[in-house]
């Protein structure tokens, strides 16, 4: 399955763009643009893909999607009958980086919205007392022209990066850079483990790596993620398996070995701890008829 690239029909002397979609149901199949999006489900409900993300979405729904993360919002089956009398509705405001200019973005007082467009290349969903706030700004905003669209929408992202009602979408092996406030140190494991994921990579050999005991490295790697090295090694190589799994090219078998798994059981076993499904239920998921099979 090869995701759309979809251009944006925007003026592009417009920095924050809002769009309204009302129809029976969506029609825009799994795609990726530039742009950074935030998506505010007015009406409807099915299954949101985000990267190898797949959960349900209803009404009132919120998530913001960094540049380039492939998605689709599909709704349920009962949408596409004749004559259902459904609809679904979305509002959508879209924006790039650039809007901000660097020294800007670079302010002590922007950082936490500078973090907040750094987690965002995972897609974020808001949810409880937040939720609520951003749907009821963004419906504002849509109706508002000059300098009050842009105030607000600074409010926007400070709402959302002060907020710890959030979830983060794809898995951390999905991406392609850290997205998070890294640190020379931490950058010199994540780009180590990036490189080598598909081999056998032993606990000392990353420990000596930023000149850590492996105790002291244990330590300091679950402060730094809330995750045991060995978790976040597996949540890497499931990332790339599912991007792998979604394209459908490989036998599931070859596939687990090149994610850096030692033999098919194993990977299987992970794979439903991460998921809650098979390797083969995952690809049926994203509509994807893997040939080659196991």
């Amino acid at each position: 399955m090869i995701p759309l690239y979809q251009k944006l029909p925007f003026n592009n002397n417009n920095y924050v763009n809002f769009y309204k979609e009302d129809l029976p149901h969506f029609i825009v199949p799994m795609h990726y643009h530039p742009e950074i999006e935030i998506m505010y489900i007015l009406e409807g409900k099915g299954t949101r893909f985000v990267g190898d993300h797949i959960d349900e979405y209803e009404e009132g729904d919120i998530c913001m999607l960094g540049p380039k993360i492939t998605h689709e919002w599909r709704n349920d089956e009962v949408y596409f009958r004749k004559n259902a009398g459904l609809r679904s509705s979305c509002l959508c405001l879209f924006f790039t980086s650039d809007i901000f200019e660097k020294n800007f973005i670079s302010l002590p007082e922007m950082e936490s919205i500078r973090l907040l467009l750094e987690r965002s290349r995972r897609g974020i969903k808001f949810m409880g007392n937040t939720r609520a706030q951003i749907g009821k700004l963004m419906e504002e905003m849509a109706a508002q022209n000059g300098i009050s669209k842009i105030t607000n929408f600074i409010r926007l992202l400070d709402l959302m990066a002060v907020s710890e009602e959030y979830e983060l979408l794809t898995s951390v092996g999905y991406t392609e850079s850290v997205n998070s406030s890294d640190f020379e140190r931490f950058d010199k494991i994540y780009q180590y483990i990036m490189k080598n994921f598909s081999e056998q990579i032993k606990l000392e050999e990353v420990a000596a790596l930023v000149g850590l005991t492996p105790n002291a490295f244990c330590r300091y790697f679950k402060g730094r993620t809330k995750k045991t090295f060995v978790q976040y090694l597996n949540d890497i190589r499931i990332g790339h398996a599912k991007k792998l799994l979604i394209k459908g090219r490989m036998k599931i078998s070859t596939l687990s070995m090149d994610c850096g798994f030692n033999n098919l059981s194993n990977f299987i076993e992970q794979f439903k701890r991460s998921t809650n499904m098979s390797p083969s239920e995952y690809q049926k998921r994203f509509g994807v008829k893997n040939q080659k099979a196991i």
